[in-house]
């Protein structure tokens, strides 16, 4: 009987590029004509975004947008900002010629310098950090059945997952916010904090659909004097679609603010008691499919010599997906001569992760920013650095953690008079996942002009096996059929030290 082999689909996720680069920044601004003259610079931030993302062969190009706003005082001793936005692309090398490889883009500042070259003219240099992984799925029809020429097959199982690709969705956000009850005009809008969250994913058919929230925290110059705050609570939706998206799917889901403006209205009587917003969300999706693995690994023939190649790849078990609410508390104390904190800001940035013993911990650093009131009247501020770690459960051993980390809310209260109480609201998403190592048979050949010459005599022989031999490797040593070893000892546990075992030698 001729050799005939049977080759089946398997979708492997092959890792495209993993690679950080440095992004200059530079603006030479000038301030808009409705803005007060600058008397002294406060801060000066940027938010970068990358906003498009175009794979072709042998290279990813990247789009992005940094919005640098400068907060300063302003002449009459209030405060006032500027706000700029400064496109950006990149171009990095990128392994194969995926054309939609699913990407994990990030952006933070390493760098930025401010200075006033005059009361209407700033300078603004500074570096970005881009950091991209990208991986991308091929199908490959490997060997999972064979028979003829007395082919023997080391069938395998193993738990992975196919990585069904990534979803992104754009939605804008158009409102008209009213001033609650009670708030005094605006005289401007002094800082824009907005974060997005998903709250809810249905799975139907090919489709996410999420549902999710906007929340919104602006702090503004009231038209009387003073300082005044509004928090807003928006509702989202997005319906990103995923070909194989089903029940049986696992979503990797979360939503970031791509861009957020918000101007003053007036009513009708002309007192600025609203606010027109116009913010950009996005909406990202990432789907894979659990599923059980086939594959042969090894092979022999009873009758005759027989070669073969073999090739190891890395597959993924997806463990789980991740969306935790991560409460940070944390005394912070305050610089000297601090009379009154205008306002304070929390952003979370980096999501690196260790492995510990019961699972991986999520470590990332969250930025308070304080804008304060000096014993002398004057305006200063502030910032300080805080470590943020969370362990997320997995008993998978090799689980790696790959997540983001968002602020979407905070609050302070004094905690004496030279500390305050903080207290944030972070999220954490993300995958656990570990690699499987899988050694595939590539290809098979059986020389029938080759007989074998040195098998064993056929018989039934008493083989005492050692601590962690397989039937696999004995039934190969014996050159006789895996089936007939199984069939004669049908008690056979390979876990046990001691095995005394029958093996059938057939001609």
């Amino acid at each position: 009987m001729e050799l005939k082999l049977t080759r089946q689909p398997l979708f492997i996720n092959e890792p495209l590029i993993d690679q950080s680069v440095e992004q200059p920044i530079e603006c030479d601004a000038l301030l808009p004509d409705y803005c007060p003259d600058i008397v002294r610079i406060l801060k000066c931030s940027v938010a970068p975004t990358l906003v498009g993302r175009r794979a072709s062969p042998g290279k990813l190009e990247l789009e992005g947008m940094a919005v640098i706003t400068v907060y300063y005082v302003s002449t009459g001793e209030g405060v006032a900002r500027g706000e700029y936005k400064v496109p950006f692309s990149r171009i990095v090398e990128m392994k194969g010629d995926c054309p939609d490889p699913v990407l994990s883009l990030s952006a933070r500042v390493d760098y930025v310098n401010c200075r006033a070259v005059n009361q209407r003219r700033l300078d603004i240099r500074g570096a970005l950090i881009l950091t991209v992984k990208g991986v991308g799925s091929r199908e490959e029809q490997v060997i999972a059945e064979g028979e003829g020429m007395g082919l023997q097959l080391k069938r395998e199982q193993t738990d992975a997952a196919r990585l069904l690709g990534q979803c992104v969705r754009e939605t804008r956000v158009t409102e008209k916010l009213e001033l609650p009850h009670g708030k005094p005009p605006i005289q401007a809008i002094v800082r824009v904090g907005a974060a997005a969250r998903v709250a809810e994913c249905k799975q139907v058919a090919g489709k996410a659909v999420l549902r999710g929230e906007l929340n919104l925290h602006i702090l503004y110059q009231a038209a009387g004097g003073g300082f005044d705050r509004m928090d807003y609570t928006l509702p989202t939706s997005a319906i990103c679609e995923l070909e194989g998206l089903g029940e049986g799917s696992l979503c990797d889901v979360w939503q970031q603010v791509n861009s957020v403006t918000a101007e003053p209205a007036p009513t009708e009587d002309g007192e600025y008691r609203s606010v027109a917003l116009d913010a950009v969300v996005e909406s990202c999706v990432r789907g894979w499919l659990p599923c059980a693995v086939r594959y042969c690994s090894d092979c022999y023939s009873t009758k005759n010599q027989c070669s073969f190649r073999t090739r190891t790849v890395a597959l993924t078990r997806i463990c789980r997906t991740v969306q935790e609410t991560v409460p940070c508390q944390e005394t912070i104390p305050l610089p000297e001569n601090v009379e009154e904190v205008v306002e304070l800001w929390c952003d979370a940035a980096g999501a690196s992760s260790r492995m510990e013993s019961g699972g991986p911990v999520a470590e990332g650093k969250l930025t308070v920013s304080m804008l304060a009131r000096m014993e002398d009247g004057q305006l200063y501020y502030f910032d300080k650095a805080l470590e943020v770690n969370h362990k997320i459960p997995c008993e998978v051993e090799g689980a790696a953690l790959e997540a983001r980390l968002s602020c979407q809310s905070c609050a302070w209260s004094a905690s004496g008079s030279d500390s305050l109480e903080l207290r944030c609201q972070l999220e954490l998403t993300g995958t656990i996942s570990c690699p499987v190592r899988a050694v595939l048979l590539e290809d098979i050949e059986v020389d029938e002009k080759k007989p074998k010459e040195d098998a064993a005599a056929p018989g039934l022989y008493l083989y005492l096996a050692d601590p962690g031999e397989t039937l696999w490797d004995i039934a190969k040593r014996y050159n006789t059929n895996i089936d007939k070893i199984t069939e004669e000892n049908p008690e056979e546990d390979e876990s046990r030290q001691r095995r005394v075992l029958l093996i059938p030698v057939v001609s």
